[in-house]
């Protein structure tokens, strides 16, 4: 729309101006990783339409001796570039395509035990990056009987309740190696597989590799804009409400960036009226 061409167009013209090698940027290697997966994220946008409205994203999970991070790697790659080459960032918005490519891929990194005894979250939502710090909570699992073969490994299924959801999650003990997708760890084994019962998120593996994984880092190329949260469920709730909320209505009502239209009209969120997040443990309402 015209409204975010022209915020698009304000913020580029003010980091022009910008001394981007003055930013402060963070690219930490913290340890060898032992594995990494790619997987598949299948997550449903409407409860009510779960077949047709659904969008599938890719990340990866390392996991070194003590560390892991899961997080997007064509973002990064996209993030990492642009940086250093600010042509590339503003091409990206001369490229419609490539424009909404990058706007889809996913925001979300997590980072196990870093902190130490933490668990890290970046996000962006409500205009804003952000940081969550954690405590590294573990799910608690039940170990069944059933097996089935995952990328050529020997799996086994385990169920837990954690934070609003009942997930299943299928592990490899060849692999041992207690993390997986998102935030699900504590099996004697790297979760391959898992989905919750509902089937609102799905986590399928695309490769595993077991050597010369690479390095588990700690990385941050908009270190100097984001924001900090303490509360996990704070977090969530603030994010619930910004889905639910029309930004463009509240931009141009607001006379953000000098643009004002005070009769704008709100448009219909329905498009996500029934979408919630991994975590449904959270206040959905002030």
């Amino acid at each position: 729309m015209k409204i975010f061409r022209d915020i698009f167009l304000i913020v580029l013209a003010i980091s022009a101006f910008i001394d981007v090698s003055a930013w402060n940027i963070i690219e930490q290697i913290i340890e060898p990783a032992l594995v990494e997966v790619r997987y598949e994220r299948r997550k449903v946008l409407d409860t009510l339409n779960p077949e047709n409205d659904f969008r599938k994203s890719l990340f990866t999970l390392k996991v070194g001796k003590t560390v892991s991070a899961f997080y997007s790697a064509e973002l990064k790659t996209f993030d990492s570039a642009e940086f250093r080459n600010r042509e590339l960032f503003f091409a990206r918005y001369d490229n419609k395509d490539l424009q909404k490519y990058h706007t889809y891929l996913p925001r979300e990194k997590v980072f196990k035990n870093y902190p130490e005894g933490k668990l890290r979250v970046h996000d962006r939502f409500d205009l804003s990056q952000w940081t969550i710090d954690e405590d590294w909570e573990k799910p608690t699992w039940n170990i069944t009987d059933s097996v089935c073969n995952i990328m050529g490994y020997q799996c086994i299924l385990a169920t837990t309740d954690f934070r609003g959801r009942r997930w299943e999650a299928w592990f490899a003990p060849e692999i041992p190696i207690s993390d997986g997708p998102w935030k699900l760890c504590g099996l004697p084994g790297l979760i391959l597989k898992a989905q919750d019962s509902k089937s609102h998120y799905i986590y399928q593996p695309l490769s595993v590799r077991t050597e010369n994984a690479g390095n588990v880092e700690y990385y941050d190329y908009e270190a100097d804009f984001r924001l900090t949260m303490k509360s996990r469920k704070r977090a969530l709730q603030r994010k619930f409400k910004h889905l639910h909320t029309d930004i463009h209505y509240k931009i141009v009502s607001s006379g953000a960036f000098g643009i004002k239209n005070p009769n704008v009209k709100k448009r219909d969120k329905k498009p996500h009226s029934n979408y919630d997040f991994e975590e449904t443990d959270y206040p959905h309402e002030e």
